[in-house]
């Protein structure tokens, strides 16, 4: 602020010289404007490192500024801008307004993408306009190292090979393979890999975890963990997939093979089966992008299932749970990863049994259209949990009538420690119903719940995040909220008691979107841009 009044302060001054010297010249001239020879120019110069190589520069507004000329110079650390520099020259019109009610002054911005990594530019910025033009102001930055290998998709990944996607065309020289610390390989790219920005890495050991790094030179832009295929049971569409569960030995990956759609098939009396029962502990993958319609899982005897890469589709099938834990034996874990889970009508999970699940994991999945007609979203009831971990996931056009967490008080026959965390997720119309439930209907004593990273959207239920008293207050950062009630402040129709609103807490510093931050949310595109992207909050699929 004090830049600011020195800043007028001086344009104060120059002003009254002309005025003077004016004066001076014809003393029965009145004077009614001030012309400048230059612009002037744009102050509080910053520079914001976004998704490690884009830049975010912000400025006060030139009121006079039709365009402007940005230079950006690489390796640059002291301003000497030698060299040929990247040149960029928005309009007026192709710069944003960043002015908030918090400052004094306006603020705009221009974003620039597709910088190198771990590289220090220089940048300088003038305004341009009326044939004037400013000074230059300038600043440094520093980009960060790169992410540009693609997450690989379960048909990219074999048991004894890799295949690693990058932008194609982008620059690139060579692949590291790394386990356990030590460079094992090191794969020179050719020129059509790198125009195709893909390459196999094989020679590996099955069921084993590697980390790839992709070089240019000496400067890393990409780094990813891959963990290869173990020794499977395969499975066609035409083969009975409950008796290959059965068959499988204790531990074993069932995996579906075929880029098609399976079933459960039909018992003795032709009927279809809507249930996979697992009553060991088991692993079901898909190879290549196969969807399982029209069933749902049981949970028994103890057993521990993991999804990978499955696409679980509900329409068809009975109606309930998409996995419901059937008895009273203790089970390790459910794990559910780069899966999508969809169209079922109760609810995602369902325990109703005294049953203690030690983890619930999902991370880096898609689920939309559970309905929770007839139950909760993550419904446990009569048994408990220590861990439920929802990450990097997008939920949407679920829950519309329902609590999306419900956990029950059974503390004092379940010895859990219920710690419910919910970090980088996309909630799309999640609880939109305006209805009496909540985000989060946790009763069981003790538990701690963190939601952190996220983006919601289209949230108007009348509890908010909830007005129980047994609900811990949840360790709130980096969120953002978009055409939702009750969650940062009390909505219009937030639920009252007595004449006070019930709701107990709000995430109070969490950012209000004022613009939709989705591409087309309704067709599925949750691609983000704006604040939601400059806080990279949400599923990270979508920041790019």
């Amino acid at each position: 602020m004090k830049k600011i009044f020195n800043k007028i302060s001086l344009l104060i001054a120059e002003g009254l010289v002309l005025v003077g010297m004016a004066a001076c010249s014809d003393p029965d001239e009145p004077v009614t404007s001030v012309e400048f020879n230059k612009l002037f120019s744009p102050t509080e110069l910053e520079a914001k490192v976004q998704n490690k190589t884009s830049v975010k520069l912000l400025w006060t507004t030139i009121s006079k500024a039709e365009s402007y000329t940005i230079e950006l110079y690489a390796d640059d650390p002291n301003m000497t801008f030698q060299g040929t520099p990247l040149v960029k020259k928005p309009t007026a019109d192709q710069i944003n307004d960043e002015s908030t009610s918090k400052k004094s002054y306006y603020e705009c911005s221009y974003t620039i993408d597709g910088l190198m990594g771990e590289t220090t530019y220089s940048v300088r910025l003038k305004a341009e306009g009326s044939n004037k033009e400013s000074n230059w102001s300038a600043t440094t930055f520093e980009t960060g190292k790169e992410q540009v290998l693609q997450t690989p998709s379960t048909s990219d990944i074999g048991k004894t090979w890799v295949r690693l996607t990058w932008p194609a065309g982008i620059e690139a020289t060579r692949i590291a393979v790394v386990k356990s610390g030590e460079e094992l390989q090191s794969h020179t790219l050719t020129a059509e890999e790198i125009a195709a920005g893909s390459a196999t890495i094989d020679g590996l050991n099955m069921e084993s975890t590697y980390t790839f790094y992709l070089y240019n030179g000496d400067k890393e832009r990409g780094k990813i963990e891959v963990t290869t295929l173990p020794n499977y049971t395969p499975v066609s569409v035409t083969d009975k997939l409950q008796d290959a569960i059965n068959n499988a030995s204790d531990g074993e990956t069932v995996m579906l093979v075929d880029n098609a759609v399976y079933t459960a098939g039909t018992n003795d009396s032709g009927d279809p089966i809507t249930s996979l029962k697992i009553s060991k502990n088991t692993i079901l993958a898909a190879n290549n992008g196969a969807i399982l319609k029209g069933c749902n899982f049981q949970i028994t005897e103890g057993a521990s299932l993991e999804i990978k890469g499955l696409i679980i589709d509900g329409e068809g099938g009975s109606g309930d749970q998409a996995f419901i834990f059937k008895d009273e034996t203790a089970v390790d874990h459910l794990t559910i990863t780069g899966s999508e889970i969809k169209n079922f009508t109760k609810g995602f999970f369902y325990i109703n049994n005294a049953v203690l699940v030690n983890s619930i994991i999902i991370d880096n999945c898609l689920i939309h259209h559970i309905e929770c007609s007839g139950g909760d979203m993550f419904d446990c009831r009569a048994g408990g949990y220590n861990e439920f971990k929802l990450t990097n996931s997008t939920i949407y056009e679920s829950a519309a009538s329902r609590d999306f967490i419900r956990m029950d008080d059974k503390s004092s026959s379940i010895p859990a420690t219920p710690v419910i965390t919910i970090d980088h997720c996309t909630l799309h119309n999640v609880g939109n119903g305006d209805a009496n439930y909540r985000l989060l209907y946790v009763r069981f004593a003790g538990n701690t719940i963190n939601w952190t990273n996220n983006i919601v959207s289209g949230f108007v239920n009348k509890r908010g995040f909830s007005e129980q008293k047994n609900t811990a207050v949840p360790t709130f950062s980096n969120n953002c909220y978009y055409n939702t009630k009750n969650l940062v402040k009390a909505g219009d129709n937030a639920e009252q008691k007595d004449g006070a609103v019930t709701i107990r807490f709000y995430d109070e510093n969490g950012t209000e979107l004022t613009d939709d931050p989705f591409a087309n949310a309704e067709t599925g595109d949750f691609t983000v841009s704006g604040k939601a992207k400059d806080k990279e909050a949400g599923d990270p699929r979508w920041i790019k």
